[in-house]
């Protein structure tokens, strides 16, 4: 009986521990989009002081989450990883309680960008935590003794995620969950099959801190932003579907440029934080863009000491495009080919042979060794944990 009883208890133990790593594992991913979510709760509970450590909060916390995962599912040091993990349910369900009850418009953010819940979804996957956890850790004792070389594979476990949160997050994350992820065709892309050769669509457009958006009448923004007038953009057979993303930017004159975006091969050098980007590179980058026959965007935010010839665009829609300030975002008539961060932008002669390539060949070549990468370390973590 007291045998049936632990194995029950190191199988809650192992569940909670799965939950945890992947939430861990899919914020460090992308670890740019984790300090958006921080910096989001951050708003929520008024804490706005430590905005700017946002990112490093979310990268602290994504190692804590896979690395507590790692402890569960490996079984090392049972009695102190059953303390930390029963505080961090706590603390975790008090947070989701409070968000299910002010039902705020913001996403729990529990597994990054990748999965989506509402507050009433998070709060009762936290609940399920809590059941789990009673049966997993009471009473706090008697947790058994794991083998020795479960020790050895933690620490491995924890150094590769802290290699992969290292690597993320110099280099674009390895899996895009944006919007704007490879294969995704922008609002004003191109449509062969629509037979209208031009459309004009009524735009409204918004302002919130001193920043103008532009929003069609079925994605129109919350009430932070304040109305300023209505506009018509024209697109060419645009598509319909309002779910796809819309990448709205305007000229120094404050006139919207669009179509700009979904005419040929083009790529979109995006710096949502014009402060922190080295201009020099990425006008050199911009000319080789040029040169390789593809039409080069220098998108930003409205800033002071901004370089003249660039686009004005919206902080959120910049950073979701592209995750690494100054990053690259390569587009063939609308729909995103494929990204780079500004250290991994490729050479001249590079980038005209990937041009020069059919798209979707360029797109798999992105997607597919990428993909490939995460699924194998997610592999490679896992038979770490439970087979050695």
């Amino acid at each position: 009986m007291k045998k049936a009883h632990h194995r029950l208890r190191r199988f809650c133990a192992i569940l909670i521990g799965l939950v945890f790593l992947a939430s861990g594992l899919l914020k460090l991913l992308d670890p740019v989009g984790t300090g958006l979510i921080v910096s989001e709760y951050l708003k929520f509970f008024h804490m706005n002081f430590l905005q700017g450590a946002a990112k490093g909060i979310g990268m602290v916390l994504s190692i804590v989450e896979a690395s507590t995962g790692a402890a569960l599912v490996s079984g090392v040091f049972r009695k102190t990883t059953a303390i930390v993990t029963s505080a961090l349910i706590l603390f975790f369900t008090i947070i989701t309680l409070i968000l299910w009850i002010a039902n705020p418009v913001m996403d729990c953010g529990c597994f990054g960008e990748a999965i989506h819940l509402t507050h009433g979804e998070t709060l009762l996957k936290n609940l399920v935590l809590v059941a789990l956890a009673l049966i997993a850790f009471i009473p706090f004792q008697n947790f058994g003794v794991p083998r020795k070389g479960k020790y050895a594979a933690f620490a491995l476990a924890v150094l590769s995620l802290i290699y992969a949160l290292w690597y993320n997050a110099r280099h674009l994350p390895m899996i895009d969950f944006t919007e704007f992820s490879p294969g995704t065709e922008l609002f004003a892309s191109l449509d062969n099959d629509y037979q209208a050769l031009d459309d004009k669509v009524p735009t409204f457009i918004y302002e919130r801190n001193g920043q103008r958006g532009s929003f069609t009448l079925d994605a129109l923004p919350d009430s932070t932003w304040t109305f300023v007038a209505v506009d018509t953009l024209t697109r060419s057979g645009m598509y319909k579907n309002a779910s796809k993303p819309v990448l709205s930017f305007r000229d120094e004159a404050g006139t919207y440029q669009d179509e700009l975006a979904v005419l040929g091969k083009v790529i979109v050098f995006s710096v949502y934080d014009p402060a922190k980007v080295d201009w020099t590179l990425l006008r050199a980058q911009a000319a080789d863009a040029q040169d390789a026959g593809a039409t080069a965007l220098i998108l930003t935010v409205p800033a002071e000491n901004v370089p003249q010839g660039v686009y004005y665009a919206d902080f959120k829609p910049l950073i979701t495009l592209n995750r690494a300030n100054g990053g690259a975002t390569y587009f063939e008539e609308g729909e995103v080919i494929s990204k780079w961060s500004p250290r991994d932008y490729p050479e001249k002669e590079r980038l005209q042979d990937l041009l020069d390539r059919e798209p979707v060949s360029v797109s798999t070549d992105f997607i597919v060794p990428r993909r490939i990468k995460a699924q194998g370390f997610t592999v490679y973590l896992l038979a770490l944990l439970l087979l050695l």
